[in-house]
């Protein structure tokens, strides 16, 4: 995420080498993202930016990409992107449509409703100037979240989603903010795992997506799982239906039931030697459902450092 503040023109320039669309007359600017480099770009949440530099220390290497998450209705977080840009990190908003009308949440979206809301917060985006990767609604094939497919009409749900994506990204196309690169991002799972809950029917089309994205975790105890065994079934299904860019937008593993030094060991070893089309990672640095921070354990910090010192990993984006 930190980095020295670098002039926009210069980051478009690092962008361009950081994605897989492909140039044409018609390229907006930041667009042309052809993916042609080797490596991966490190990114964080780190609950919280008052956390950033002791992150970025701990782990011994600057953040190309800091994750935040913004709420429905909360408005465009000058502030924090401020503080992520001057760091010279490219922001990542996670953005969560956690909107009172539960019910048909992505009908609602979809027709309009929030289009005040939408509009002031992309057009506050765009004015901002800067490049930022927004996130919106992820973990669709879930069951977790107002957004998802199961709670839209189970069935109907993937339809209702794309339909609702594909409204955000025309706001987006129709106020011309192309700073703004738009991350669809599914969970590596599908829950439920019924027929029609699978990524590619959420898939709103290659014209509507600028990165791919895909997020999951090392759960432990009775479900633990390597890296690769986590994400390889996932990262084949969206290899397969585009060649835009892809990013882990969150992964991190627990302590409990297995070696977690020897697993984040493993699982960057992974990401450079089985997983070449992910550009970018995020740890998702916090002790919540489980302790998935870098320095849960001394052994856990040491490797995470450690495997972040290969020149593969870049604090660049």
């Amino acid at each position: 995420m930190p980095k020295s503040v670098l002039p926009y023109f210069f980051f478009l320039f690092l962008l361009a080498g950081c994605s897989s669309v492909s140039m044409t007359s018609t390229a907006l600017p930041g667009d042309n993202l052809d993916g042609n480099f080797t490596g991966c770009a490190t990114g964080a949440y780190v609950n919280g930016l008052e956390n950033l530099a002791s992150f970025e220390s701990l782990s011994g290497k600057k953040l190309a990409v800091v994750s935040i998450y913004i709420h429905w209705p909360n408005a465009f977080p000058s502030s924090e992107v401020d503080q992520i840009y001057a760091n010279g990190s490219i922001p990542l908003l996670t953005w969560e449509p956690w909107i009172a009308n539960q019910s048909g949440t992505l009908e609602s979206i979809a027709a309009g409703s929030y289009e005040s809301y939408v509009r002031d917060f992309m057009q506050a985006a765009k004015n901002w100037q800067k490049p930022l990767l927004l996130r919106f609604a992820h973990e669709m094939n879930g069951n977790w979240y107002p957004w998802d497919g199961f709670h839209n009409g189970a069935a109907a749900g993937p339809a209702a989603y794309k339909r609702a994506w594909q409204y955000i990204y025309n706001v987006r196309a129709d106020l011309q903010a192309t700073n703004i690169k738009l991350v669809w991002c599914v969970n590596n799972t599908n829950v439920p795992s019924d027929s029609w809950n699978n990524i590619a029917a959420y898939f709103p089309g290659d014209d509507y997506v600028d990165w791919l994205g895909i997020d999951g975790y090392n759960w432990g105890y009775d479900d633990w799982q390597s890296f690769h065994q986590a994400f390889s079934a996932g990262y084949a299904q969206l290899t397969a239906l585009s060649n835009k860019p892809l990013m882990v937008g969150e992964f991190a593993a627990a302590e409990q039931g297995g070696d977690k030094a020897a697993w984040i060991t493993a699982a960057l070893a992974d990401l450079e030697n089985s997983f070449p089309r992910v550009k970018l990672f995020c740890w998702f640095n916090i002790n919540k459902e489980r302790d998935w921070r870098i320095d849960s354990s001394a052994s856990a910090a040491a490797a995470y450092r450690d495997a972040l010192q290969k020149a593969y990993f870049s604090d660049k984006i």
